[in-house]
């Protein structure tokens, strides 16, 4: 049952009220757990059956079924008798009856009864198999978590999972007559509801909402009385903010819909009269919509006509569209056809959009301001500046003094700059200025700020930008042209993003995406998407981001539009980051070709700059010059890193420094923090370490104010692996490994040296191990048995000397006074020294030490596990202990993946192995115990679960830990696993000799 912060059952007289299936009587039996209690039925009350004195809890189920009389004669010696009483019903209880009560009665409903999305998904994932998280999401979204409709709807698809295929089970399919839903609903739940009711919700199901001023509208009796019952017993989901109407549970409503129950009279009627209220409340996107349901040409012209701008800046382009379409022709003039065409473009019919635009237009070398705008827009928005100049050209300009010609010019200015022709724009810009200012109109004055920003742009003049877009955002919103509007936050966040200004870039690009999302304008919602995806990148959000670059190239592939190019350079960032070299250079040799077709030169740049840097040789340096001849603006930082870094790979560091340079000055100069900092990084790849520590704190600094967290790990690992590093570097590069990790991101690395010793990492957790450079080192190579031992015990020393005769002892043991001995140590000493050390490339003492009378192993030139595990152990409850909670659960998190095993688990019956063997086991202990605190207090359940049982796994009888897991289980609601849970923790005490825990299921006192 869902968790609850406090007991809904603690009042005098509860009242549980909820339709058929929500799962009631399981609730209440979980919510009193062991609390005794009396339980009766409404059909078999009487008055001799009345609580008796002393009864604490009395329980009433199927109140519904017991007439008022019955239930008059029961209640009142029920109620002198003291006892607390629940009531168990699918319909209201009676005022008379409520009037009889001591205290008001507090009612529980289907909020506190419905499932969750989580609870959801765990029941289709256990119960019937179906693990999919977006099917879950789609039943709750069907049921509202209607527990039975739940049952219902997996049962089905389980038994027939095509159900299931093409985006999720279609409602109509599950709601059809003769399916175990229909039949649910229709026995238990319509045919049960009183006329006035089923009606009611015919109607609601019809319209898709209903509300009390609407239901009156229609002719229901009593209207808020009505509604609100229906909604108590989960028939309705409840009005949230933002969104003031009830709504049908969707599956009720499919039901009810396709079972006959609502006559095609009616149903006109409803429309008519539906249609007619929204007109008069001014509410025209859903006038509309219910004219074209009952097919109302002439009120749809009405509509259409009157209210076009704001039907498709509401989001109502595909029902502008559709009534279009159904229009005679006799109905459809150059207005509708304007508005139709714009319809178009929205949805993403750019094709069909630009072939109305083309008809209107005709082949006329000059054509109207209104018609030359909208139809350039439509051109450039699909992403080809050239024709679309052509046709802004063929605009027909007179005293450039109308809102038309001032949208037409400052369109014209946009798709200048989008070819980088610097010269037209700024002209086109300032014209487009003067004539909105002349027109007096704010969606124009908006659209020529946009312009004015954009030349900005290219003259490196970062206030100015983010003035005029201020103003044009502004204007835009005042207008109501949320197009332009959207386009503004878009490209405000853009230039935000420049500023590392990352997280303010986030909130103002999402309104942007829930704009475009709301009026479903296809090529606006690729592009905020596109833009949302770019910061969430710099923000470590590199999942999130991929699929955002992905949704946003179908949608741009889905209109045609080589703009796709922008996504697909995006992914190609993401992919270079995570070393997947292949695809990134696929997805940016895609973004070069579209845009290298429509020349657009803010797309072809970046672009050519990654391709560059992820490709070797030659043809690197000539992608990195192309970049450099194509760019313009801010765009020359990128193509300067992108040539910078080709150097560094080419080993010419001295090129490198200098594009690093020119690189940070142009920066500079366009207020580039983001560019400044990558300048930085490729000025310590070509430097001295003094000077790369440096560029590189000064880089880090950029990177932790922007949030950057990602970035600040590639940096911080960069820091750690100089000369000199302090320990605090080092920890930071630790977790900063351990975060890239988990983000799929390559990690930074250095150059092996050559002739230098080899890398060796000795693996003793879960079994023991040498690997040289990598690779594992073959039994056969050891020679001697001692030899490898002798490793095996230096290492379980943790780099503490230990005496020559002590290592006799315990090699040889009884053999250990044997004249030759020592000699044999030396041997074993000098094979162990030639494994680590294949090549014979480092000092004898590099990995082992020897002196007169001690061996030990240098830890800080070996690469042991244990050692690791305890390190981030210890760096993550100290982090804990210190309230850096994300930080401590990313080492704690890391120590846990270390532990591979109980040390030298392979060979566990060495006592010399023996206090290291406990101390990592201890330590793991204290690891396993502070995750399950940090996830308990965190709220997330299923972890602080996952990681209770661990800890009981290693230590059966560990109290704590048994107590927090019966806990944590009931506070989730999990009251089966509690019970078993209770059996184990008493069970293990029991095997101890201590006494029985006493502990009550439910955390919460009845």
């Amino acid at each position: 049952m869902p968790a609850l912060a406090t007991n809904p059952l603690a009042g005098r007289v509860t009242i549980v009220l909820a339709a058929a299936g929500y799962g009631k009587t399981r609730a209440v039996r979980a919510w009193l757990g062991a609390t005794r209690a009396t339980w009766h039925n409404g059909t078999d009350l009487t008055g001799g059956m009345a609580a008796r004195d002393g009864d604490r809890v009395t329980v009433v189920d199927d109140l519904h079924l017991a007439s008022a009389d019955t239930l008059a004669a029961w209640l009142a010696p029920a109620l002198a008798a003291g006892s607390r009483l629940i009531l168990l019903t699918r319909s209201p209880v009676p005022r008379a009856v409520l009037r009889s009560f001591p205290e008001a009665a507090t009612e529980v409903g289907p909020a506190l009864l419905a499932l969750t999305p989580e609870r959801t998904a765990r029941l289709l994932r256990r119960r019937y198999g179906l693990a999919d998280p977006d099917l879950a999401a789609r039943v709750h979204r069907l049921t509202g978590g209607w527990p039975a409709l739940i049952h219902h709807v997996a049962a089905a698809l389980a038994a027939d999972p095509a159900l299931a295929d093409a985006g999720g089970p279609s409602q109509e399919t599950l709601a059809a007559p003769g399916t175990p839903v229909a039949g649910y609903l229709g026995v238990e739940v319509l045919d049960a509801l009183p006329t006035a009711r089923r009606r009611l919700l015919a109607d609601a199901a019809g319209l898709g909402y209903i509300c009390t001023e609407l239901a009156a509208e229609l002719g229901h009796p009593r209207p808020e009385q009505a509604v609100g019952e229906l909604a108590r017993a989960g028939l309705f989901t409840s009005p949230t903010p933002g969104d003031p109407w009830f709504r049908p549970v969707p599956m009720v409503a499919a039901v009810v819909g396709m079972g006959g129950r609502r006559s095609a009279g009616r149903s006109a009627r409803v429309l008519a009269v539906a249609a007619d209220w929204h007109g008069r409340n001014n509410r025209p996107v859903e006038a509309l919509r219910l004219r074209l349901a009952a097919g109302d040409h002439a009120g749809c012209v009405s509509i259409v006509a009157g209210h076009g701008a704001e039907l498709l800046a509401a989001g109502a382009a595909a029902d502008v569209v559709a009534a279009a379409r159904a229009l005679p022709p006799k109905l459809r003039d150059d207005r509708i056809e304007l508005l139709r065409a714009e319809g178009l473009e929205i949805i993403g019919d750019q094709a069909g959009a630009v072939a109305v635009y083309a008809a209107l237009a005709g082949d006329a070398e000059r054509i109207p301001p209104a018609i030359a705008w909208r139809y350039g827009v439509a051109v450039y928005l699909w992403g080809d500046p050239r024709q679309a100049l052509g046709i802004l050209r063929r605009g027909a300009l007179a005293r450039e003094d109308t809102a038309d010609e001032a949208l037409l010019l400052a369109w014209t200015a946009a798709a200048y700059w989008l070819a980088g022709d610097a010269a037209p724009c700024r002209d086109r810009a300032a014209r487009a200025h003067r004539a909105a200012v002349a027109a007096g109109d704010d969606r124009a004055l908006a659209t020529a700020h946009v312009a004015l920003a954009l030349c900005a742009n290219l003259d490196g003049d970062p206030a100015a930008l983010r003035t005029h877009y201020a103003r044009a955002l502004d204007l835009a919103e005042a207008a109501g042209d949320v197009i332009q509007a959207i386009r503004i936050r878009a490209n405000l966040a853009a230039g935000m993003e420049r500023e590392a200004r990352f997280t303010e870039a986030l909130q103002m690009v999402r309104p942007a995406v829930a704009l475009a999302e709301r009026c479903g304008h296809t090529s606006m919602l690729a592009m905020s998407l596109c833009n949302e995806a770019a910061l969430l990148h710099r923000l470590g959000h590199l999942d999130d981001a991929v699929a955002r670059h992905r949704r946003s190239v179908e949608l741009y592939q889905r209109i045609g539009s080589d703009k796709v190019a922008y996504p697909l350079n995006g992914l190609g960032d993401i992919h270079r980051q995570r070393g997947r070299r292949s695809e990134a250079r696929a997805a940016y040799e895609e973004a070069v070709r579209a845009a290298t077709r429509d020349g657009n030169r803010q797309s072809l740049v970046p672009g050519l700059a990654g391709l560059a840097r992820v490709i070797d040789g030659d043809p690197a340096a000539e992608i990195a010059a192309r970049a450099l001849e194509s760019a313009v603006g801010p765009q020359r930082t990128a193509a300067l890193l992108a040539a910078g870094w080709v150097a560094v790979g080419s080993g010419d560091l001295r090129d490198a420094q200098q594009r690093s340079s020119a690189a940070a000055e142009s920066a500079r100069f366009h207020r580039d923090r983001t560019g400044l900092a990558e300048a930085l990084e490729l000025r310590a790849a070509a430097s001295d370490p003094h000077e790369a520590r440096q560029a590189l704190v000064e880089a880090l600094a950029i990177w932790r104010s922007a949030e950057a967290v990602l970035d600040v790990g590639r940096v911080s690992i960069a820091l750690a692996a100089l000369p000199g590093a302090h320990a605090d570097d080092r920890l930071a590069a630790r977790l900063a490994t351990t975060r890239l990790t988990a983000a799929g991101v390559m990690l930074p690395t250095s150059p092996p040296v050559a002739g230098g010793p080899a890398e060796v990492r000795i693996r003793v957790l879960g079994g023991f191990a040498v690997l040289i450079d990598g690779q594992p080192v073959p039994t056969s190579t050891w020679q001697s048995r001692k030899a490898r031992d002798l490793l095996r015990i230096l290492i379980a020393r943790r780099g503490r000397p230990v005496p020559r005769e002590e290592l006799v002892e315990l090699l040889w043991g009884e053999a250990a006074g044997d004249s030759g001995v020592g000699h044999r140590l030396a041997v074993a000493l000098s094979t162990a020294r030639g494994v680590l050390d294949p090549r014979r490339s480092a000092p004898s003492d590099h990995f082992i030490a020897a002196g007169g009378a001690n061996v030990r192993a240098n830890l800080d030139r070996l690469d042991v596990d244990v050692e690791a595990f305890f390190r981030d152990a210890a760096d993550g409850l100290r982090l804990l202990a210190d309230g850096a909670g994300d930080d401590a659960q990313l080492a704690l998190a890391a120590a846990d993946r270390q532990y591979a095993g109980d040390v030298y688990d392979d060979e566990p019956y060495d006592d010399w192995a023996q206090p290291l063997r406990e101390h990592a086991r201890a330590v793991r202990l204290d690891v396993l115990r502070a995750l399950a605190e940090f996830h308990r207090r965190r709220g997330e359940l299923d972890e602080a679960v996952r990681y209770l049982r661990r800890i009981l796994d290693v230590e059966a009888y560990d109290e704590r830990a048994h107590r927090t897991l019966v806990g944590v289980l009931t506070d989730d609601g999990r009251h089966g696993e509690a019970r078993r849970a209770m059996a184990r923790y008493t069970a293990a005490m029991r095997e101890i000799g201590l006494p029985t825990p006493v502990t009550q299921p439910s955390p919460t006192p009845f």
